[in-house]
């Protein structure tokens, strides 16, 4: 189950348009209960957003709105199925799928899976336990604990998600499967989480490596070293822009 990514896009627009309205909004869209034959689930549709999203606080985490919006989040209220839109209706098999179905007879998600509810803490742990029933590969993975770090803000519970990262992170540099944008962003994220939790020699040799790993240009097909928006990045970090005294003082998602 692969991730869309959407950082290689923002590398080529670094500078924010002026005079933009910074808003984003949705239009109201529906999807077929994969698991409750007849209804229907509340899944918005993107209507509108700028390239100012990628300048926004959870850029250090690599999550880009709207993707940490609650409309993000689509939710049946019958079966209690929520998803993001990439994965909503697709299963890898029967038996994924019927995992899903056995565990939504009994989870607790109350009332707060409608649509206009936000995101909390019990819809955070339903989404959490529907994706570990999808057997995501660890790219998804370690995206998800991204996300869930993101959506935790300066708690400390953030942190615990971030060493969960970490740990996916490192096994698959380790397992050298990586390449291109998931090397490149594996190594920023290695290298702000362990910035973050006060290993700031560890974190600046990861940094180093983004510099000098080359990989291929999906669109040229060139070779190309570095990656100046996660370069640019990992500067503000070291430079104490992503702490989270700074970050959330005046966040403007």
């Amino acid at each position: 189950m692969k991730h869309a990514k959407p950082f290689l896009i923002a590398a080529s627009i670094m500078a924010l348009s002026a005079g933009v309205a910074y808003a984003i909004t949705f239009a109201p869209g529906t999807r077929v209960d994969p698991f409750a034959e007849g209804k229907t689930c509340d899944a918005p549709m993107l209507a509108s957003y700028g390239d100012y999203v990628y300048d926004w606080p959870s850029k250090y985490d690599l999550i880009f709105a709207p993707r940490d919006y609650p409309q993000w989040i689509w939710r049946c209220e019958t079966s209690g199925y929520v998803s993001f839109p990439h994965e909503f209706g697709a299963f890898a098999n029967d038996a994924e799928k019927a995992r899903i179905a056995a565990y939504l007879t009994q989870a607790n998600y109350g009332p707060k899976i409608k649509g206009d509810a936000g995101i909390s803490e019990a819809l955070m742990q339903h989404l959490a336990k529907i994706y570990a029933l999808r057997d995501p590969d660890e790219v998804m993975q370690g995206y998800l604990m991204r996300y869930f770090a993101w959506q935790h803000k300066n708690k400390p519970a953030a942190d615990e998600y971030r060493k969960k990262a970490i740990d996916i992170y490192k096994k698959l540099l380790a397992a050298n499967t990586l390449k291109d944008a998931d090397l490149l962003e594996a190594l920023y994220i290695l290298g702000f989480y362990s910035w973050k939790l006060g290993h700031k020699d560890e974190a600046k040799t990861y940094f180093e490596q983004i510099k000098t790993t080359v990989t291929i240009d999906p669109k040229t097909r060139e070779q190309k070293r570095g990656a100046p928006f996660l370069e640019n990045l990992a500067n503000e970090v070291m430079a104490g822009k992503a702490d989270d005294k700074v970050r959330f003082a005046n966040e403007p998602n």
